[in-house]
């Protein structure tokens, strides 16, 4: 099993399409279906945010993903391949200019990622005036493979705290969800949604809960 980041800039994911290319060569078509799997990370470099510079605008952590609880869900799959012959999802990805462009939809991009896109007053960027209400949503899907959706939080401003949290109870594959929330200072802001998913849809647990995050641009004048 092969897990790689699309924001990897130390070991670009071109190296992880070599690799695939190379375990075909090897076993061909049918040996790599039987003994290979690539699944892509979104929104994950080479190394968590946590160690990573925040950059003026915003922190690294709205943006980029801790990919830990990822390779351990693909440990626990990987055993249960060896030991059971339950095979792990694949991640469906296209290589367009150079880069990895996943599937819009959990159900087509596979893997066990959940996919998460957000919008602010219905749109990737919106402006505003100080103090008028900016409605917030996020909707978040868990692909066959990853479980269920069992934590939704909201960083509004960049600086990667995510005060706001959602109740979800965990039973639900798919979740759209909203939040109004009030910019009085002028300036650019990336509001940003954190999604967790779980393979057992456990809100309370402390491992592999699988990260995803999304983000619009509130400009207030």
């Amino acid at each position: 099993m092969w897990i790689h980041h699309t924001l990897d800039s130390s070991l670009w994911p071109s190296q992880g399409l070599v690799y695939a290319d190379a375990v075909v060569a090897e076993q061909g078509e049918a040996g790599a279906a039987e003994r290979f799997r690539l699944q892509w990370t979104e929104n994950a470099e080479h190394i968590p945010p946590v160690y990573l510079p925040d950059s003026p605008s915003r922190a690294s952590s709205t943006w980029l993903v801790d990919y830990f609880p990822v390779i351990e869900q693909g440990l626990a799959d990987l055993i249960r391949w060896v030991e059971q012959g339950e095979a792990p999802p694949a991640t469906s990805y296209s290589y367009v200019d150079g880069q990895i462009r996943l599937p819009a939809s959990a159900a087509e991009r596979g893997g066990v990622q959940p996919v998460v896109t957000v919008v602010a007053n219905g749109a990737a960027r919106t402006e505003v005036k100080a103090g008028d209400p900016v409605e917030l949503e996020v909707h978040a899907e868990a692909p066959p493979g990853g479980g269920t959706i069992v934590s939704v939080e909201w960083d509004f401003d960049g600086r990667g705290a995510f005060p706001f949290r959602h109740e979800v109870s965990g039973a639900d594959k798919s979740v759209r969800l909203s939040h109004t929330h009030t910019y009085e200072a002028p300036g650019t802001y990336y509001v940003t949604a954190r999604v967790h998913g779980h393979r057992d849809g456990a809100v309370d647990a402390q491992f592999r809960r699988l990260p995803n995050v999304a983000s619009a641009r509130v400009v207030v004048r």
